[in-house]
């Protein structure tokens, strides 16, 4: 039947590898998915034992497993619950499924193979895999911080603090998922924390390169800046109709690792003295200081103006756009 040309363009016809193999393992037919799949002609195929198809660490088990099948007499899938495997002629590896049939002719026992390429779909598994990982981490992540958020403000039993917290915390997730989670733009993040402020916002002066934060990074600085701009309106300069603020930041590639820094500076406003109590907001910009391995001056309440600088490695933190 395999060597009759009249079969050939139905075979070849099938969206599957299709293959027969005799009973020494010799490969007798294949249809042009096979020759695609595998990147060799008919010719090179016909006459070759099977098993120069299996990637050579597989190759010495592969005839047992065929002599076992041809004894059982049962089709099905092959290597049930096993990653198979195919071996191109440019020696690269593909995972493959493999349904297996026994055909019978007048004189012999045949071995016909359907062969899927599933390369996509194992891609496809792998990225599930990868963003329900992502989901658990963030999940847990975000539980975290709002625990954190939680525990230290119900502590003074101001639960409008609360709630502008979590919403600086939502701001700046919506943004991550605008981004699919790649990131948030440091100008975005700012001026999504400052927008509830429409009226001073004109005074906020903020400049540097286009820098993309990661989402943990995002998630800690949006609520740095949710601090810091709701401190400069109730305390420091933005309480003033002359107050002004500086924001900056970039990357730092003069030192032997490079370092992301962003920086906030009031100038205009009343006279500052250091907090005779730290509240969270102090707690939460000393905590990412400390991470960023630059605590020391992060904090700066000179009678001039309140400054606060945060820096970071720029591998672990930052991503450049």
């Amino acid at each position: 039947m395999f060597n009759d040309e009249q079969f050939r363009p139905l075979l070849d016809a099938i969206p599957n590898g299709m293959m027969a193999i005799d009973e020494a393992g010799i490969i007798t037919f294949v249809n042009s998915r096979i020759e695609a799949m595998f990147g060799y002609s008919r010719e090179e195929l016909i006459g070759r034992g099977v098993e120069f198809l299996v990637p050579e660490r597989f190759r010495a088990a592969h005839p047992a497993l065929r002599h076992h099948f041809a004894r059982s007499l049962q089709t099905g899938p092959m290597g049930c619950g096993r990653g198979l495997s195919g071996l191109r002629k440019d020696t690269t590896e593909f995972p493959v499924e493999i349904g297996l049939n026994l055909f019978r002719t007048c004189d012999r026992v045949l071995v016909v193979a359907s062969v899927i390429d599933i390369t996509e779909r194992k891609r496809d598994e792998d990225r599930v895999r990868f963003i329900m990982d992502e989901l658990s981490h963030r999940s847990k992540n975000l539980l975290m911080i709002v625990l954190g958020i939680a525990n230290q403000t119900v502590r003074t039993g101001d639960i409008q603090k609360l709630e502008s917290r979590l919403m600086a915390l939502a701001r700046s997730h919506d943004l991550l998922e605008e981004n699919r989670w790649a990131g948030a733009r440091v100008e975005a993040l700012i001026y999504a924390q400052l927008g509830l402020f429409a009226d001073v916002i004109d005074r906020v002066d903020a400049a540097g390169p286009l820098i993309m934060l990661r989402p943990e990074a995002a998630q800690s600085i949006g609520l740095a800046l949710h601090e810091l701009v709701t401190n400069a309106m109730n305390f420091g300069a933005l309480s003033s109709p002359e107050g002004r603020v500086a924001i900056r930041w970039d990357i730092d590639d003069q030192q032997t690792r490079k370092k992301f820094w962003i920086s906030w500076r009031e100038r205009g406003g009343p006279p500052v003295s250091p907090p005779g109590h730290k509240g969270f907001g102090c707690r939460l910009l000393s905590r990412i200081g400390t991470e960023a391995a630059a605590a020391e001056g992060a904090l700066v309440f000179a009678p001039e103006g309140f400054s606060w600088r945060f820096e970071s490695d720029e591998q672990s933190v930052t991503a450049l756009v």
